[in-house]
């Protein structure tokens, strides 16, 4: 009779803890976030691979070229850009969008290339990778005071960031999964609100 209560509570313990790594993974523990300070930015075409190359691809343009490799038709592919990137470049053969290069909080350069172009120089940014995606979003310019550094370590901010990037990826995955032009567009809506400042 214990043995029988002792593997249940084994059982019941091992899928609590399956339970609880479920819900860490969906609060953002996957994600990680970089806080920065951008130091440069170009305007590109994010057509141009060359001018891409090296540079994470976020925003929503990255989630619309992420439609290609998912076995979604060129036209399908079209539509999400164009919903991203707006009419007058849906009928251009250019996409306009920047390169940022952030200088991280730790000191390492990143750059990510997107089709956000509020941004500018010397903001401070959270550059954010989950679910195979990367985005970047304006962050308070506390986050970058080397005052704020411990705090930016605690353990409820850090989640947090990692839940709000989270959050923006499945967004993003929203828009890789859409199969109509109203889909395409709710999740184009979708993406600009969870991921953009």
């Amino acid at each position: 009779m214990f043995r029988n209560v002792s593997v249940s509570a084994a059982v019941v313990l091992c899928l609590l803890f399956a339970a609880s790594e479920a819900l860490a993974q969906r609060a953002g523990q996957s994600a990680t976030v970089r806080t920065g300070t951008v130091t440069a930015m170009k305007s590109v075409d994010l057509n141009d691979g060359n001018a891409i190359k090296g540079a994470l691809v976020g925003g929503a343009f990255g989630a619309a070229l992420t439609r290609s490799s998912k076995g979604s038709s060129r036209r399908d592919r079209n539509a999400a850009i164009g919903a991203v990137l707006g009419g007058a470049a849906q009928a251009s053969k250019t996409r306009p969008g920047r390169v940022y290069t952030v200088t991280t909080n730790e000191g390492t350069m990143i750059q990510i290339a997107t089709e956000q172009t509020e941004i500018r120089v010397d903001d401070c940014v959270f550059v954010e990778e989950a679910g195979g995606t990367a985005n970047i979003r304006r962050a308070p310019a506390t986050a970058c005071e080397p005052e704020s550094q411990k705090v930016m370590q605690d353990a409820a901010i850090i989640e947090e960031m990692q839940e709000e990037a989270s959050e923006c990826a499945a967004a993003k995955q929203e828009l890789v999964d859409a199969d109509s032009d109203e889909a395409i567009d709710r999740a184009v809506r979708k993406v600009k609100l969870l991921c953009y400042d």
